[in-house]
């Protein structure tokens, strides 16, 4: 109510500003004075009183013309209030104009607000909202209560062969070695690669609980993706509980600062949310797997803010890269392609790095003609990442799009 009060106010006080000089007209010169045809004859009779005082003596030549100059003034601007005058009706008429345009803009715009605004709604301030969203927070269905709302079907019957396969025989082994952790981290990976999240999520459970102290944040984040996955993108208080558990162990854990965000954006907080993404994406590797999704939310919730906010520029060749290469040969320029993707090909194989590097690396192998090579490192990334799905799929699309597979 107080909100559509004040915008009553400020449309009146807009359309004020907009009128008033044209209610006011030309001034206090043109408002016409009462008795102006009165003084019309007494200037006439005075100047005729000049004209006879001048012929008795009583006024020099001099004088009586600056006597008729100052009576002629007088008159003229009687005689210009008494031309104002006849004009008043059609000013009445303009003003009424006036009153009728503001009453019609004052209602459209009520109008307006009435049908795109939220007239209905009582007054919702931050620190209400923020209440509002820690409470939604504290009190959000739990991890299995999200599973529940979302059953997930046995995959098994859609993989292949080989993988099907291997699945039975590891769920298996892991039912009947409940306590070798090898077991249970391999079955996660694979339930995971044919889509079984929350059965992966279950087995790497277990393979943490086993691992005990030994345990590392990989383990962790692998968790929380199969936990997120699983439910369709929900942050339970379970995953909630690992995320801050890994970000007291590392302020600059990314998937737990970008999980955090996530958390923040779904409880309608996005000042926390842009916050925990702003770091990811600042502060992150670009084109990292937590770097994309974050990237692909922050400007919304930092329009929700109202801040308009700008993705880091992206990171590539330089303007004198770009140069040089224009400048080069086919042969020199090809040369200078392979010496890139040979050496981000030498760094992968000693250090490795994030899927969409891998997948970088397989589209410059497939560009370059090296089918052969191309696909050998597929496979071996897609073994490297196998518990990964998101990994996975990052590197087939590469693949596909570059048309190295179907």
């Amino acid at each position: 109510m107080i909100f559509g009060l004040i915008c009553i106010a400020l449309t009146a006080l807009s359309i004020a500003a907009v009128l008033a000089p044209l209610w006011r007209g030309d001034g206090p010169d043109a408002t016409p004075v009462f008795g102006a045809d009165t003084d019309i004859d007494i200037y006439r009779d005075q100047l005729a009183e000049v004209d006879r005082d001048l012929a008795r003596g009583v006024l020099d030549s001099i004088e009586a013309d600056r006597t008729r100059i100052e009576i002629s003034r007088r008159l003229l601007h009687a005689d210009a209030n008494t031309r104002s005058a006849t004009t008043g009706a059609p000013r009445t008429a303009n003003r009424a104009a006036m009153i009728v345009l503001a009453a019609a803009m004052l209602l459209g715009a009520g109008a307006l607000y009435w049908q795109l605004g939220a007239p209905g709604n009582d007054d919702f301030p931050r620190a209400q909202r923020i209440a509002e969203g820690e409470e939604r927070r504290e009190n959000r269905p739990s991890q299995q209560a999200a599973e529940q709302a979302n059953p997930e079907t046995d995959a098994i019957s859609q993989a292949d062969a080989g993988t099907r396969e291997i699945l039975q025989a590891l769920r298996g082994a892991a039912f009947e070695r409940p306590d070798e952790v090898q077991a249970w981290a391999y079955l996660a990976q694979i339930e995971a690669s044919v889509g079984n999240m929350q059965r992966a999520a279950r087995a790497q459970e277990q393979t943490i609980a086993l691992l005990g102290d030994a345990a590392v944040d990989t383990d962790f984040v692998r968790l929380l993706d199969f936990l997120v996955i699983g439910t369709q993108g929900y942050v339970s208080p379970e995953v909630e509980a690992i995320t801050v558990s890994l970000l007291q162990a590392d302020p600059d854990n990314t998937a737990a600062q970008y999980y955090a965000g996530l958390l923040y954006a779904q409880n309608d907080r996005p000042d926390r949310a842009f916050g925990f993404w702003r770091r990811v994406v600042e502060d992150g590797d670009q084109g990292t797997l937590y770097w994309d999704f974050a990237a692909g939310q922050i400007e919304n919730v930092a329009a929700q803010l109202g801040i308009n906010y700008a993705l880091p520029d992206q990171r590539g060749p330089t303007a004198d890269d770009l140069a040089a290469a224009q400048d080069m040969t086919d042969q020199d320029r090809n040369a200078m392609i392979q010496g890139m993707v040979g050496q981000l090909a030498d760094r992968l194989a000693t250090e490795g790095g994030p899927p969409q590097d891998w997948a970088r690396l397989i589209s410059s192998l497939t560009v370059l003609g090296e089918t052969e090579t191309a696909l050998t490192v597929l496979s071996e990334a897609e073994a490297s990442f196998g518990g990964d799905v998101q990994a996975v799929q990052i590197l087939r699309r590469a693949a596909q799009e570059a048309g190295l597979i179907e």
